[in-house]
């Protein structure tokens, strides 16, 4: 069978990645009909969710619409299960209606609307008329979706509130860069984050434990985004010493890991943070480096405190500082955790396994399968 991924989804995001090889893993014929769109911007902020910069969108979204209906209409085979990932809010809604007949429509938002842009980011007021259109945005294409896919329990319970009406996990795992053992020897108090400085990643609090630490650790900041340049200056005015750095290409990142005595992940205190788990986690845990990241429920369901990672409350600059300070003091302890995430990470969450969780989902929930032939029930409707 094929899975068609459909829309202007971000195709070069990790999750998108992810779900496409997943998909060819489990045996589904992979096809794409795309169009670029929400990717040609990296860095979204605020401006970008104004009133002007959301009119030119939706100019060019419909403009796309129109472009991916008529390559579905030439397209020929078998009916497919239709597949729009992060990035296809508004193509969820139009596969519903282009995309017939099929053998299902799922979609993967990785994250809604709401926690985005009310709960995370605040570019629209809770309670404001923007506010309640992005969620009612949300509950549409939930439920215009025979299945939504979730990255943790506790998000699939979220997206439920929003009105998702069928929801599953399917985490995300780490990429094909990541998985290879890498020789070396780290620098022995390099201090690494990277990413794209958004509200739920916490830099302020990790630069706050920066100053906390002073000389006793190097920490290297490597990204950007909309929080960057206030971070800079918060760095500025408390004399903490960090070392900011542009952004890397992914390829580039599994040496940065390897060079890190600890890597740290996400601190920030918003319900987003508690909520998932980040691709910069995986990515740390299959690397099998040292990871300092925040306490969460959905941070439980994929890594053990102790055994994979070391833990601390979300927007703590003190626990996180003794917490960093505690591995860079200890590398015994440091290697053994690093260790058992990457032995953890490559066993429940390889490539095999995360074709293997997906393809049982599916067929769990659509009745479909990647062997040739029809799917058990049609969702055309």
């Amino acid at each position: 069978m094929t899975a068609c991924l459909f829309g202007t989804y971000d195709r070069r995001h990790s999750a998108n990645r992810l779900l496409a090889m997943a998909l060819a893993g489990a045996g589904f014929a992979v096809e794409e009909l795309h169009v670029p769109l929400w990717e040609e911007t990296r860095y979204k902020t605020r401006g970008y969710f104004g009133v002007a910069s959301l009119a030119g969108l939706a100019v060019r979204w419909a403009r796309a619409a129109g472009t991916l209906a008529r390559r579905w209409r030439a397209r020929a085979g078998a009916p497919p299960i239709v597949v729009v990932g992060f990035g296809g809010v508004l193509d969820v809604l139009l596969a519903r209606r282009v995309c017939r007949p099929r053998a299902g429509l799922v979609f993967a938002p990785l994250v809604s609307l709401t926690e985005t842009l009310v709960d995370d980011r605040a570019v629209f007021r809770a309670g404001g008329l923007r506010a309640r259109a992005a969620r009612a945005l949300d509950r549409r294409t939930f439920r215009a979706a025979d299945l939504v896919l979730a990255d943790t329990a506790a998000h699939a319970a979220y997206l439920r509130e929003l009105g998702a009406p069928a929801v599953d996990v399917w985490p995300l795992g780490a990429e094909p860069e990541f998985l290879p053992a890498r020789e070396g020897v780290p620098a022995p108090r390099r201090v690494l984050f990277y990413g794209r400085y958004l509200p739920l990643h916490g830099v302020d609090t990790i630069v706050r434990a920066a100053a906390l630490l002073g000389a006793a650790a190097e920490v290297v900041l490597v990204g950007g985004g909309p929080e960057r340049p206030a971070v800079e200056a918060l760095a500025h005015a408390l004399g903490a010493p960090v070392t900011f750095r542009d952004e890397r290409p992914l390829a580039e990142m599994p040496g940065e890991l390897a060079s890190a005595a600890v890597v740290l992940g996400v601190f920030g205190a918003g319900q987003k943070a508690a909520m998932v788990v980040p691709n910069k986690v995986y990515q740390a845990a299959a690397a099998g480096r040292p990871l300092v990241t925040r306490d969460s429920p959905a941070l439980r369901e994929v890594l053990e405190p102790e055994r994979h990672c070391v833990v601390c409350p979300p927007a703590d600059p003190a626990a996180l500082a003794a917490a960093v300070a505690r591995l860079l003091d200890d590398p015994t302890l440091a290697a053994r955790l690093g260790r058992a995430a990457r032995a953890h990470v490559l066993d429940a969450f390889s490539p095999a396994r995360q074709a293997a969780r997906l393809a049982a989902v599916l067929e769990r929930r659509l009745g479909v399968v990647a062997a040739a032939g029809e799917p058990r029930r049609a969702a055309d409707a």
